[in-house]
This record gives structure tokens, sequence and C-alpha cells, in this order.
């Protein structure tokens, strides 16, 4: 972050350095919360006064940033909620600018989030650091090396920003990785990718919050070629092209790891998981009026565990066992909270008023997410064969191979997963289900509303179900499990109604079923 075009190093506009290039912000919304936080990371003063300048006579200065909001008391501009600006208007057509009080009286024209700040490409790069209310300025260091404690001052050169962007996401904020190399665009194969990677990603972007990687094309298949292999960031970096990296072009991969991040907003109610073994585990956490706290187990359930899973992005979840080793000091934000397992986020779940709990913190919850739904192995005995199929809801279950009733099964699991294709919404589709390792289809023979009826309350949708026969949806690939299916309507899972042996047909995919919920 900068101040340019003032009458000293204490006001004028406010610009910031994004894949490269300074920018501007746009004015709408800009109050005085906004620039006391521009005034704190520059050390300019504790106190900012918002101005507003016309965009009339500064030239082509990209515009990154509109209607930002910060309380006042984050410590950088990424901290503070704001919308990404994507060629829309600035009502007012007024450049984001700030007067900083002096009292601090020293003179800091850059800066960087954790003071990082850094020059133009001509220039070369200093660190600040704010140490015991004086500014001193460090050579910035690798997380690996040690620091040089007798230099005051180190300069090193200013590191190539490569452009990056980030593609296919819902929103701004997310998206696969791709980055711009000798006059073309490409992505990031995922091996080795991992939140650390994400979180230089979002720097570079200018994007705050929590930085989480993703894997395995989860934003979807690039095109174009695989530029980058073996990522590997410490988290400290400016920018991609600072980490340790294969070289241009050398890769094992497919489109099918193109690597991803999302950088969520620090936003009231946004959650993390902590001192895990990745970002798919370990104590819950909650933001709150700018500090992460806990969220107390008192009262917590599955249905609470599966809620926070799918806000982070996962699919299904578990609680984990308490840890008495931690014993930080951080609020508890949340207690009894009780949620009914279909909300989208954790705050509109019940729960008690921010803050107030009867708790320590050896009861913070701790929660493990999976990322897809083929995590667990159950074997389901039919007949005389026993087939492998997965199922969400169990871990570490080993089941002898005896026989089984339907309700003795319905009893111990709710079936394999199932899922609708090519449907034009989620509630719709053509059906297929995993067995032995593989998606696969099942025969319209004798297929009716009945079958329709459990297959969508297995997917958790009510109403009315209808059945599709003669591939409605289309046809699909792979082998066709399951034929002559024989619900009478109220069993738990389609796996109650598999009256035949798996993999037994005499189908083509031409007959796939299919039903609308």
């Amino acid at each position: 972050v900068r101040l340019q075009g003032g009458r000293n190093e204490f006001e004028g506009r406010v610009e910031v350095y994004l894949n490269g290039i300074w920018g501007m912000i746009c004015g709408n919304h800009w109050d005085n919360n906004d620039a006391t936080v521009i005034c704190r990371q520059l050390a300019l003063g504790e106190k900012g006064t918002a101005k507003h300048i016309p965009f009339s006579g500064l030239g082509l200065i990209p515009v990154y940033w509109r209607e930002v909001r910060c309380h006042g008391d984050e410590e950088n501009i990424l901290l503070c909620e704001k919308d990404i600006w994507q060629d829309g208007m600035c009502p007012q057509k007024m450049a984001a600018a700030v007067t900083c009080s002096s009292s601090l009286g020293k003179k800091n024209t850059y800066s960087f989030v954790n003071f990082l700040p850094y020059l133009n490409r001509s220039s070369n790069l200093l660190l600040y650091q704010k140490r015991a209310n004086n500014l001193e300025r460090k050579k910035p260091v690798p997380q690996k090396q040690e620091r040089n404690s007798t230099s005051k001052i180190k300069r090193l050169d200013t590191p190539v920003f490569t452009p990056i962007r980030l593609a296919d996401g819902n929103n701004a904020h997310e998206g696969r990785v791709e980055i711009y190399h000798a006059g073309q665009w490409g992505t990031i194969c995922d091996d080795q990718w991992d939140d650390a990677d994400a979180e230089v990603v979002c720097r570079q972007l200018g994007l705050g919050g929590v930085a989480k990687a993703w894997s395995q094309a989860y934003f979807g298949e690039g095109s174009g070629p695989v530029l980058l292999d073996e990522v590997q960031c410490t988290g400290n970096e400016l920018s991609i092209e600072q980490c340790p990296k294969s070289s241009w072009r050398e890769h094992n991969c497919g489109h099918k790891e193109d690597a991803g991040v999302s950088c969520t907003p620090l936003t009231d109610g946004a959650l993390r998981l902590t001192n895990g073994k990745g970002s798919h585990e370990g104590r819950l956490e909650v933001y709150y009026t700018g500090q992460w706290g806990t969220v107390c187990n008192d009262g917590w359930t599955e249905l609470n565990t599966q809620v926070v899973c799918r806000q982070l992005g996962f699919k299904y979840g578990k609680s984990a066992p308490a840890s008495f080793s931690e014993g930080r000091s951080v609020p508890i934000w949340l207690d009894d909270v009780s949620c009914s397992g279909k909300e989208t986020n954790l705050l509109q779940c019940s729960r008690r008023e921010w803050g107030k709990h009867d708790c320590r913190h050896q009861e913070d919850v701790r929660l493990i997410c999976h990322p897809d739904n083929d995590s667990h192995k159950l074997s389901l005995v039919d007949e005389d064969s026993t087939v492998t199929i997965y199922f969400p809801a169990f871990e570490n279950v080993c089941l002898l191979p005896v026989r089984m009733n339907s309700m003795e099964k319905s009893n111990l699991f709710p079936g394999p997963p199932i899922r609708l294709m090519d449907g034009e919404n989620k509630k719709e589709g053509r059906v297929e289900i995993f067995i032995n390792d593989q998606w696969g289809t099942i025969c319209d023979d004798g297929w009716s509303d009945k079958d329709a009826a459990v297959v969508c309350r297995q997917l958790g949708f009510k109403g009315l179900a209808r059945a599709r026969t003669m591939a409605y949806f289309g046809e699909g690939k792979g082998p066709i499990h399951v034929d002559n299916v024989k619900c009478m309507g109220n069993e738990r899972s389609l796996a109650d109604c598999i009256k035949q042996d798996i993999g037994m047909h005499n189908c083509r995919h031409s007959e796939d079923a299919g039903v609308i919920c």
C-alpha cells in the first residue's frame, strides 16, 4: 500500500500493489475506519480521515477494490471486508484517499500485509517490522534461514510478479489457479499443493481471509498447458514466483490434477480448523469482531459437524477426540449450538449469544472433515458373494461375512452412496450407485415411483418422487450394477431394495433409470 499525490507523506490517494501493478480503490463507502487502517498499516498514526479524489486526471490507473468495509481495528487492509472490482461502475467516480495523523513522526511510504512493503519494479525491497513502538528495517528472511540481527537495513531485488488469476469459481475469491507465462495462460498441478501455497496465491491477488488449497480439479479442468508442478511455498512469500517449484512445463500431470484456491473473506461467522494435520481437521474456530475463537462442545451433535464441514467445502465429517494440550488464550465464542443438518452456515443454527458460555478450552470442538464420500468401507453381503461398498457415515468398522435381511442391514448403515447425474438441477438425474470402487447405473426393469421415493429420501429430498426410464437423462458409462430393483417405498436406502446379485442384468445403458425429486 502507498499514498500518492499528497502534499506530504501523511496524505494522498491510496494505491495497492497487485500482480506487479499499482492500482486504486473506488471511494464508494470509503470512511474514516478504512482510512485509519491504512494509516496504521503505513505506521503514519493511529487515526485517519477519509478523503475522496476525482478519477479525472488520474490517467489509466486500474481500480482493484470497491466498498471496502473496515471496522477500524484491523492491522492491514487485507483483513477488511471488500468487493473485488469487476469492471463495474464507481458511482461517484471518486478514488479513495486519506489524511493521517502524524503522532508517530515516522515516514513509511510503502507497506504490505504483515509490514512487508515493496517499492516499484525499478526499486529495491524493504521490510518494515513493528517492534517496541519503533520501526526497524530488516531484511526479508525466508522461513528456513537465520535472521541477520547485526544489520539495520538490508536490500534485495524486487521479485518478479508473474500474473495469476482464479477461474471458474462461484465468486472472485475462489477458483482454479491459472498463471501466465510466455504469452499463454496455463494451470498448476496439485502435486505438493497445500494451504501454504494457497496463502501465497491469495496474498499475490490481494485477497485476505482464510486461504485454502483445493486439488483434483475441484473447480473444473482447465485448458492450455500445465505450466508448473511441485510448488512448495512456505507461506511467507509475496508471489508464487518466489516459491520452490518445478521448471516451466515440467510435470507428470493432466488437467484432472489442476490446483485451486479459495480466499474466504474474514467476516463474522467465518470458520477454520486449526492444529490438525491439515485444513480438513483440528479445533473448530469461528471469526467474530476481528478475532478467532473456539466453540464449546456442549450439546454438539453430528448434525452440527455436517453443517460445519459443508460450510468449509467438504462433504462429510465426524467429531474428533478433545485435546487437552492446547490451552490457547482465545475467547470461546459459541456454546450450545444445535443444527438441524440442513443449514448452509453455522450461524443459521440455534446457539447462545456470542461469548456466552460455561466452558473451558478442554471442551473445544474438534472435527475431521472428508472431501468426498469414498473414505469408508464396509462389506455388504448379497447371497453368497461379498462386494465392497463405500459408506460416508462409518469409519474403522469391519463386518464379518454373514447373511442379513433388509431390516438388519438398514439398522447398520444407510446404504452405498448414490448420486444423480446430468439433470437440470441437483434434484433430478440418472441414478448412479458406487459399488466395487466404481460408479455405475441401474437398469430400469421394474423401476417405479416407489423406487424413486427411496432414492430421493436417501439423498435428503422431500416431497413427490417420479421415476424416469429409457435413459431419460442420457446414457451413463461404466458398469450396470443393479437390475430389477423392488422397493416398497418406505425403505431407508436403495440397498434394501436390491434383490438380485450385483452386476447381473440383461440391459444396456439405453435403459438407465432416473428420478425427479
